[in-house]
């Protein structure tokens, strides 16, 4: 079950990485918003993946093991 959770995790921390490409295309060009704007939501949304990412993978798989 925790292996399940973990790989479902790893997948919508990597949606949040690649996703914000698409939304800001829409964003800025579809909804007409303001650049700054699309932008923002965009690097928040990659922030947030980024985040999730390392929680779930853990900060000692990400750094690697230390040398005695």
């Amino acid at each position: 079950m925790h292996d399940i959770l973990r790989a479902i995790m790893v997948v919508i921390a990597g949606a949040l990485m690649i996703l914000p490409a698409y939304l800001n295309y829409e964003l800025f060009h579809r909804l007409n918003l303001d650049i700054t704007v699309s932008m923002s939501i965009s690097l928040t949304s990659f922030a947030l993946g980024i985040l999730i990412f390392i929680l779930v993978v853990g900060k000692e798989k990400i750094e690697g093991r230390k040398k005695p």
